[in-house]
């Protein structure tokens, strides 16, 4: 199984199906704890970005987000 499912070319979220470990790599991400269901980041988020999640924007960061943790 996908360890992120990444669905529009615009995300900078993707959503764990299953729970992930913290120290896991793939794909060039680091991980930290993810539970099943939760986003991770896809590339750094900086705070006041808008947070893309199937292509359209789900929120805002208030702070800066680093590839592979849990938003």
């Amino acid at each position: 199984m996908k360890l992120l499912v990444h669905i529009h070319p615009d995300d900078n979220v993707a959503v764990a199906p299953q729970a992930i470990s913290a120290g896991k790599r793939d794909g060039g991400l680091d991980f930290a704890d993810i539970p099943a269901g939760h986003k991770a980041a896809l590339r750094r988020i900086h705070a006041g970005e808008a947070v893309i999640k199937y292509g359209f924007p789900i929120g805002v960061a208030t702070v800066d987000i680093a590839p592979g943790k849990h938003v």
